[in-house]
């Protein structure tokens, strides 16, 4: 089912056409670090309009940057990464636009905007593909972006899913592109950590075919890590994903 081709040739960024591709960011404090990540996939094509930064609680500057980044800024009050990513797909549900790719990508400059070609290639490679998701453990990730207790959760949660589904996975990477059509299908609703493997366990429920891509990881250089930055914090998101992945799958 994983069927990708990483070292494709990749289009020069004048021949890209990506008016159909929306960006979805949340952000909870990224005022150092946002105005680079929007510029980074501006520079790869993606006009600004299209990239949906949503302010889920920021106490800082990150809505400033936004708007004058010249992107669509919303506000999500109730915290919560998957909070956030609905906001950004309700907006788009009651919109006119009329997307073809979503983009999933975290606010903290850790992915590589030249990597998101990387990503949409494999759809154009292999139509039959409904999600990309890239895989930070396969890509070279930069040491230290990934604490000893995300790689352990990580891999705790890929063998999971290897046990119960049969499916190979190496990551679950936030970095991810998933067809529109492929992601209303899904009925996402966890508004936590939980977000990532709801839409990997419901995709694989609903015979979707995802594919992993190996993208770089760069360690966090700008502003605090709302997960790796503290062992709290890190084990509230495993505990939710794990919660979430047992909730799935026992009672789907």
């Amino acid at each position: 089912m994983n069927r990708s081709n990483p070292n494709a040739k990749i289009r020069t960024r004048t021949n890209r056409n990506l008016d159909k591709v929306y960006i979805i960011i949340p952000v909870l404090n990224e005022e150092e670090s946002l105005a680079k990540v929007i510029h980074g996939f501006i520079k790869e094509g993606v006009p600004s309009s299209n990239i949906i930064v949503v302010d889920n609680g920021s106490t800082d500057d990150s809505s400033a940057v936004a708007r004058h980044s010249g992107t669509k800024l919303l506000y999500e009050p109730k915290i919560g990464y998957g909070s956030a990513c609905l906001a950004g797909l309700n907006f788009l549900e009651n919109s006119d636009h009329e997307p073809e790719y979503i983009v999933f990508a975290d606010g903290d400059d850790s992915d590589d905007s030249e990597d998101l070609f990387k990503l949409l290639q494999q759809f154009r490679n292999f139509p039959e593909t409904d999600i990309a998701i890239g895989t930070r453990t396969q890509g070279g990730a930069e040491k230290g972006s990934l604490s000893f207790l995300q790689k352990f959760g990580n891999s705790l949660t890929c063998y999971l899913l290897k046990i119960f589904y049969r499916q190979k996975f190496t990551d679950l990477g936030p970095f991810r592109v998933i067809r529109w059509k492929s992601l209303r299908l899904l009925n996402l609703e966890d508004k936590t950590w939980g977000w990532n493997i709801e839409m990997q366990i419901r995709s694989i429920q609903k015979g979707l075919n995802i594919v992993e891509i190996p993208v770089h990881y760069k360690r966090r250089k700008l502003g605090k890590s709302k997960i790796s930055g503290n062992v709290i914090g890190s084990i509230k998101a495993g505990s939710r994903i794990l919660w979430i992945f047992f909730k799935l799958t026992l009672f789907h």
